[in-house]
């Protein structure tokens, strides 16, 4: 198929840029599990062999890095190094080089993936062209995004002073940072040029949306899943959760692991459109 589209047509994301995007994956040894084991082996080590050489709020810092390491990597390349500084200054040295050397798998870990994001960003954006265009509609559920957690979070940080409320606190910290970041996430839907590509999709039963590049006519090779949320109240009296039937999909942002999108769906015979969040994104593994 050629490549050049006429002026005004929004592009394609083609079989053989998603297949491209596909393949930038991240290493096996990046995994977070690999440093969750290491840091809980590292930690279960220096209890058994060096009691009382940690502290429990070390041991609840752990338990929040080993969260962080999962859902939140962005904050693992600060919280990591944090952590060893603050090991190196207040534990003794046979328990602080195993958990620091362990914490070091994490960040190296952390950094691998956010590296894979970026390009899977990039591969995505490129393969839209110079198209940017603002959402058509204001999204409503965009607007209530992180709101909740944020001002849950931000009263529990206030006792990070109080020992025993250690735990309460990092709850409080985690629920705060993943407000902020869904805040603004979904301010950046809303106020900036993104990139928009065209490609066909399908909804499952459990109302999870399963992308598919734009020359997929037959919805073999899936591309990434991830969950949806109503967007604008557009009325489709033809669309019922677990409708399965591949729709033409306009595609509002450049997907990674992890990243909120906006799709803006049409009937398969050209009816109304659906406005759905989608996200986080989830790739299909290789």
């Amino acid at each position: 198929m050629s490549d050049r589209r006429a002026p005004g047509e929004l592009p394609l994301w083609r079989a053989r840029d998603t297949r491209r995007w596909a393949a930038c994956r991240p290493a096996v040894w990046s995994r977070p599990w690999w440093g969750a084991l290491a840091l809980a082996m590292a930690v279960g080590a220096v209890l058994v062999l060096a009691p009382g050489a940690l502290a429990a709020p070390h041991c609840w810092l752990a338990a929040a890095q080993v969260y962080w390491l999962f859902r939140l990597p962005q904050l693992t390349l600060v919280s990591a190094p944090l952590s060893v500084a603050l090991l190196v200054w207040l534990a003794e040295p046979m328990a602080a080089l195993p958990v620091c050397a362990a914490l070091a798998v994490c960040w190296a870990g952390a950094r691998h993936r956010l590296a894979v994001r970026r390009r899977r960003r990039l591969l995505a954006a490129n393969a839209a062209g110079d198209v940017r265009l603002r959402l058509p509609a204001p999204v409503p559920a965009l607007r209530r995004r992180g709101l909740v957690p944020a001002a849950v979070g931000l009263p529990l940080c206030a006792v990070a002073a109080v020992p025993f409320l250690l735990p309460v606190a990092l709850a409080g910290f985690t629920l705060l940072v993943t407000g902020l970041r869904a805040m603004r996430r979904a301010a950046a839907l809303r106020r900036d040029e993104l990139p928009v590509l065209r490609v066909l999709s399908r909804e499952d039963e459990d109302t999870r949306v399963w992308v598919y590049a734009a020359d997929d006519t037959a919805g073999r090779v899936p591309v990434f899943s991830c969950p949806v949320r109503p967007g604008s109240a557009i009325p489709d009296d033809d669309h019922a959760p677990g409708d399965s039937r591949l729709r033409d999909t306009l595609l509002f942002g450049a997907p990674f692991e992890g990243a909120e999108l906006v799709l803006l769906s049409a009937d398969v015979e050209h009816g109304p459109l659906i406005d759905r969040v989608a996200g986080p994104v989830r790739p299909v593994a290789g």
